[in-house]
């Protein structure tokens, strides 16, 4: 007579781990509770998108628009010919945004570093998307505390707007 035990069998049990470590696995990484900080590229994409906006603005209104990078955020000018100044952009799509609390926010600007100070009073742009669509050489570089690798955001020979994270 043969006895039979109620239970599963070794191959059962690393076939259910297994599913459950890749479960946790994804978990994890979709979290971003690994790797790269979601956050800062986030903020990096949404400065990008905003800049590929205004030179499309620079182009078909002819005239220079620009970024005042500000220690607590960001916001767009629009260059008046007429008084001969930088203007608040008057498209809501191109509105002030404010970084993030825990942000470090670092600029170069034709090679350059540029100290990010407020400024009081003073608009002109650090950065610069000119009205044929060209943009100032510029690298931006945000990254968080305790956070490793600092996202960055560049123009490239081409024109275009290129970004990534160094370790």
């Amino acid at each position: 007579m043969r006895s039979h035990f109620g239970g599963f069998t070794l191959l059962e049990l690393l076939v259910v781990i297994t599913i459950i470590g890749v479960l946790i696995g994804g978990a994890v990484l979709t979290l971003g509770l690994i790797g790269r900080d979601a956050g800062v590229a986030s903020e990096l994409q949404r400065l990008q998108r905003h800049l590929l906006f205004a030179r499309d603005r620079a182009e078909i209104e002819q005239r220079p628009y620009g970024v005042l990078i500000e220690p607590e955020g960001y916001r767009f000018l629009v260059f008046d010919s007429r008084i001969l100044q930088w203007q608040q952009a008057d498209d809501d799509a191109l509105a002030p945004h404010a970084w993030p609390a825990d942000l470090t926010v670092e600029l170069d600007v034709d090679g350059r570093r540029i100290v990010i100070t407020p400024r009081n009073g003073e608009s002109a742009p650090q950065i610069g998307v000119d009205a044929s669509g060209e943009f100032t050489a510029f690298e931006l570089r945000l990254a968080r505390a305790g956070i490793t690798g600092v996202a960055w955001l560049r123009p490239d020979t081409d024109g275009a707007l290129r970004s990534g994270t160094t370790p």
